[in-house]
């Protein structure tokens, strides 16, 4: 890592899991490295290491009583903010000890967490919150784990040119000629479109994926309907630092949104675990089939990604410009590190001298 990243990333909001899994039982959960335990209480989820201070064990083993979490150990039981409650083996709590909370929120069906004072607000959708009667459902795939940095699976999802190449298998027939766009910067979110052309001038694989048309949800009813155009306006969007998405408008006022956010696991940056989601309104819906079929498809698509990215040397996108070769597809990765770098630098320009963590602190947290 970066000087100074490793703390940054610490201050910035990941999903740690996804709402449906902490229900009725504490949840095991890690973030950079640090084992966390997530659970629900009538305020909502709360997250905390997930170490008893009592004698260290984990929570996550433990269990909810009367709506605060218990050891599964001793039988300590703690409440939302971390405070004991209870010390079963003599009367009272302990005055003293408390759990290690962690700031966390719920958005976007996800459960979110920092490990310290948040440096940035959380990352927002607008596109589904524009219309509330739009009818919007999502359906969540389960996450999975990849060794590679953080920016490179990030810079991957937003990678259009590989598409005829790594996912020929679903996409078929596109051609991997990226026209010209410009990508637009607001703040630390970034925005981009560009037209994807569904054509027979480019073959990867002689016959490969002749005819056949995914659309980024559309495949078998658009490919039947000859009104449809062999071009698709693709929007890209991403707010830093990790979560972004696609966005596309369908026939019939059908609207798709494809999310994923990774979230670094391993303290020294080099494993994530992806968090994703289709999301679709009604209409889309009503034209297309159920978000559950969306789903299955985008996972066949995101397992295709994972020995390509962990192939990756260096395991994490290089800041430095000059470290790759970069074409004309690659302006969102070149604008990326552009802000990524910024931000990096604005946050070490306002830490403490000796603030920068040294390789033992890494491995004790």
């Amino acid at each position: 890592m970066y000087p100074y990243e490793h703390q940054m990333l610490e201050r910035l909001w990941f999903p740690v899991a996804r709402e449906a899994d902490v229900d009725g039982a504490p949840f095991a959960t890690s973030l950079l490295g640090r084992r966390l335990v997530l659970f629900r209480t009538e305020r909502g989820v709360a997250a905390a290491r997930d170490r008893c201070p009592h004698r260290g064990v984990a929570l996550s083993l433990g269990q909810m009583r009367d709506g605060n979490l218990e050891c599964p150990y001793h039988g300590w039981r703690f409440n939302h903010d971390g405070v004991c409650t209870l010390v079963p083996s003599q009367p009272g709590a302990h005055p003293l000890a408390g759990l290690d909370t962690v700031p966390a929120q719920t958005a976007h069906g996800l459960v979110w967490a920092c490990l310290a004072e948040p440096y940035l607000p959380m990352p927002s959708i607008p596109e589904m919150a524009d219309d509330p009667d739009d009818g919007w459902e999502s359906g969540f795939g389960s996450p999975f784990e990849v060794r590679c940095g953080l920016r490179s699976i990030t810079e991957n999802f937003r990678d259009s040119s590989h598409f005829a190449f790594v996912h020929k298998r679903v996409f078929g027939d596109v051609t991997p000629l990226i026209p010209a766009y410009e990508v637009r910067r607001d703040g630390w979110k970034l925005a981009w479109e560009f037209v994807l052309r569904y054509a027979q001038e480019f073959q990867v694989q002689d016959g490969a994926g002749t005819g056949e048309r995914y659309r980024f949800g559309g495949a078998d009813v658009d490919q039947a309907d000859p009104s449809v155009s062999d071009e698709q306006l693709i929007h890209y969007r991403f707010s830093a630092i990790a979560l972004s998405y696609v966005y596309t408008e369908h026939p019939h006022g059908g609207r798709r949104i494809v999310c994923q956010v990774p979230a670094p696991t391993a303290a020294d940056g080099t494993e994530c675990r992806v968090f994703w989601f289709v999301a679709a309104n009604r209409r889309f819906r009503e034209h297309y089939g159920s978000v559950a079929d969306q789903v299955d498809i985008e996972k066949i698509i995101f397992a295709e990604d994972v020995p390509i990215v962990e192939s990756l040397d260096p395991a994490d996108a290089p800041l430095e410009l000059d470290a790759q070769a970069h074409v004309r597809a690659d302006r969102y990765s070149v604008a990326y590190r552009k802000l990524y770098r910024e931000l990096l630098d604005e946050f070490a320009a306002a830490q403490p001298a000796d603030a920068q963590p040294t390789a033992t602190q890494l491995q004790r947290a």
